[in-house]
């Protein structure tokens, strides 16, 4: 295929360039009713968009059980803990296992899955199919295992069939790393022997563990390249251990109904699924972009990306690519084009299972010349006549701003991030945090705090009532040699005030929260390097209080986001690759920060001298009252050093000498507390 100077073409399979993120396990957690509630929400939209058909090859929808409805024939089960995994959920919503024997209860139906009700499929009322590994592995406290099995159709035969395409309706939740466990398994059989070939099957769901998908979630993909002409084909739904960990999944759920398999009938169709503000291979896109970040022309300008697919039965031939960008009131700025020789079909691709978009980069050699509202808007067209020619064209805002980096979208912000209820200790919520991924290709800008959007729960008790809830702001700087839970990072401290929550959810309550000191930023470029930063706010420790923050649900297609959660051991660590991306924005700028409550209560802390430091220093502060104080000194990974209970003391000048007698040179932090109120300061030791 030919490709100009400027463009890059790549698969949905590469392999991202950006510095190594580490996964790490997560722990199963239970769903909740705001979770199926906005899953059920998600479902209506993602039924409203999927996509129809042609001629009807298959269909089932499950309302005889495992024996098959419309005269098809029987689906088999097979799994790893004695057929005691896949269960046929009758009408009223009792399950029975492949044998018959009923399951004794309403699926799904582990101790972690019951708030997400049953599948609400076009015909779940006349019954449907579960994996429910949760249910299998309940109670935990008894001990689990890692689960897979598989639901297998009859044998299909589509000698006829040029095409074949497999649609269904499902859900699924899934612990314990990022990775779908979830698969369509297709198998063919020549002279007895049956080959399979494995396609992945969470559709749109973003991948992310212990989040819900959509209720229903349409998912549709061409299976033509193994299928087509094929006179005995066997379908298999297999939930299995993802091959990128190997072991760690056992629970949620899997809910299946509504199987349709259909032939192809449009010719040619090109569709664009997505269109992204920069190579969100190698690094991250943002919807808000500093202007002093904005990608100079001479450097290629801003990228533009556009995944894409051919959803007919034929090749599409020269076809080309246009990348416009528009100003605040439509007109076009700026124009691009590209031209890719031949987008193969599903059928005709070079690999089985075929990638399921393909995706052009294209240098614009555009930068705005001032801040505002732009938008990115591609087509594509080709030398046949496209069946869907509203679907080969789309955009997406892009605003730069004066001093804001940010990911979400304010107007869609759907959903709110929450702590989870401890199981340890009564009334009390786990620690948590949540955050997003910035770099900077110009050198030059500075970090100075934050800006959040908090959640109408946040800052409220379990009973709804207010209450003291402490927590921070963080600045990590990554390099690629760690992850962010062992990264260096600056920290602001913070009382909440409810006068900073969105009580509607409305997301109107935008709050500044101001880094103690500004913090440089420095590049990082692909195939270069440098360092890059993840801002977050975060509950460190748990509280008696919510922290909660606003977020785009099923929108972090590039994995921008984090949220600090509990592994497998017992440890809370970030994690990434979530699905929604949280209402937390990097500002570059010197703002006037929102009330800073230690300042209004007369409380004054110092810059230590010296600073750096070596053998000793002193810690000055002023109080302009008494109160009970006390000072601590926390490493750059959080970990406490050394205290001091200063008990109460009176208004005026006070100062600590702190003896730094084999400390380990590096950054350190100093708090002092003051009944309740804090506030922080970086300290170097030589």
């Amino acid at each position: 295929m030919s490709l100009f100077a400027g463009f890059v073409l790549c698969t949905a399979a590469a392999i991202a360039q950006r510095p190594a993120i580490f996964d790490q396990a997560s722990m199963p957690v239970p769903a909740s009713v705001e979770e199926a509630n906005a899953s059920r929400k998600a479902g209506l939209t993602a039924l409203e968009s999927a996509r129809g058909g042609g001629a009807i090859l298959f269909q089932e929808t499950f309302s005889n059980g495992f024996d098959g409805s419309n005269g098809n024939g029987a689906w088999t089960v097979e799994d790893n803990a004695n057929d005691s995994l896949w269960a046929w959920v009758m009408p009223g919503g009792q399950g029975v296992y492949a044998d018959g024997n009923a399951t004794g209860t309403a699926h799904p139906g582990g101790e972690f899955s019951t708030n997400i009700g049953a599948l609400a499929s076009t015909t779940a009322s006349d019954g449907w199919m579960i994996f429910d590994c949760d249910f299998y592995n309940t109670p935990i406290a008894s001990g689990y295992q890692d689960t897979e099995g598989a639901l297998v159709s009859p044998n299909l035969d589509f000698t006829d069939n040029a095409s074949v395409i497999v649609s269904w309706e499902s859900y699924f939740r899934y612990c314990c790393f990022p990775y779908a466990p979830v698969y369509l398994e297709v198998g063919t059989t020549e002279d007895g022997v049956t080959s399979w070939t494995t396609f992945d099957a969470h559709g749109s769901f973003i991948e992310s563990a212990n989040s819900a998908s959509a209720n229903p979630l349409p998912v549709s993909m061409d299976v033509s390249c193994v299928a087509a002409n094929m006179d005995s084909v066997n379908l298999r739904f297999a939930y299995r251990q993802a091959p990128e960990t190997g072991t760690a999944y056992s629970h949620y759920y899997w809910g299946i109904d509504d199987v349709l398999v259909t032939s192809n009938d449009v010719v040619n169709d090109i569709e664009i699924t997505q269109v992204t503000n920069g190579d969100v291979f190698s690094v991250w896109e943002y919807r808000l972009t500093p202007l002093e970040q904005a990608i100079a022309s001479a450097n290629g300008g801003m990228v533009a990306g556009v995944m894409y697919r051919n959803v007919g039965t034929e090749n599409q031939t020269n076809v080309e690519v246009l990348v416009e960008v528009l100003d605040a009131g439509g007109a076009v700025v700026n124009s691009t084009t590209a031209l890719i020789d031949t987008v193969y079909t599903f059928a005709n691709a070079s690999t089985c299972p075929a990638n399921t978009q393909d995706t052009l980069y294209v240098n614009t050699n555009w930068e705005p010349s001032a801040v505002g509202d732009y938008g990115l808007r591609i087509t594509m067209t080709s030398e046949q006549e496209d069946a869907s020619p509203a679907n080969n064209v789309l955009a997406k805002d892009v605003l730069y701003t004066d001093d804001m980096y940010g990911h979400d979208d304010v107007s869609v912000l759907d959903a709110e991030l929450r702590p989870r209820e401890s199981d340890d200790i009564t009334d009390f919520f786990d620690p948590t945090g949540y955050g997003s991924f910035f770099t900077c290709p110009n050198p030059g800008s500075v970090a100075y705090g934050v800006a959040v959007r908090f959640g109408p729960n946040s800052g409220l008790t379990i009973a709804g009532d207010e209450d003291d809830l402490e927590f921070e702001t963080r600045l990590y700087t990554l390099d690629g040699s760690a992850g962010i839970t062992d990264s260096p990072f600056d920290a602001a401290y913070w009382v909440y005030d409810v006068a900073w929550s969105n009580p509607a959810g409305t997301s109107e309550i935008e709050t500044y929260l101001e880094f103690d000191d500004p913090i440089d930023l420095e590049t990082w470029e692909i195939g270069i390097g440098g360092n890059y930063y993840f801002a977050a706010v975060m509950d460190e420790f748990g509280s008696a209080t919510e922290l909660t923050v606003l977020a785009q649900a099923n929108s972090d297609s590039d994995n921008s986001t984090g949220n600090f959660n509990q592994t497998g051991a017992g440890d809370f660590v970030w994690f990434t690759s979530q699905t929604a991306t949280p209402a937390v924005r990097l500002i570059t700028s010197e703002r006037e920060a929102i009330e800073l409550l230690a300042a209004n209560h007369g409380i004054r802390l110092e810059q230590n001298m010296p600073n750096p430091a070596l053998g000793t220093t002193t810690i000055r502060f002023e109080l302009g009252q008494s109160h009970d104080v006390e000072l601590e000194v926390r490493d750059a990974m959080g970990r406490l050093v050394t205290s001091n209970d200063m008990g109460t003391l009176g208004a005026g000048s006070h100062t600590w000498d702190l003896n730094l007698s084999g400390w380990a040179s590096g950054m350190y932090t100093y708090t002092l507390k003051a009944d309740g109120l804090r506030t922080t300061k970086k300290l170097t030791v030589k």
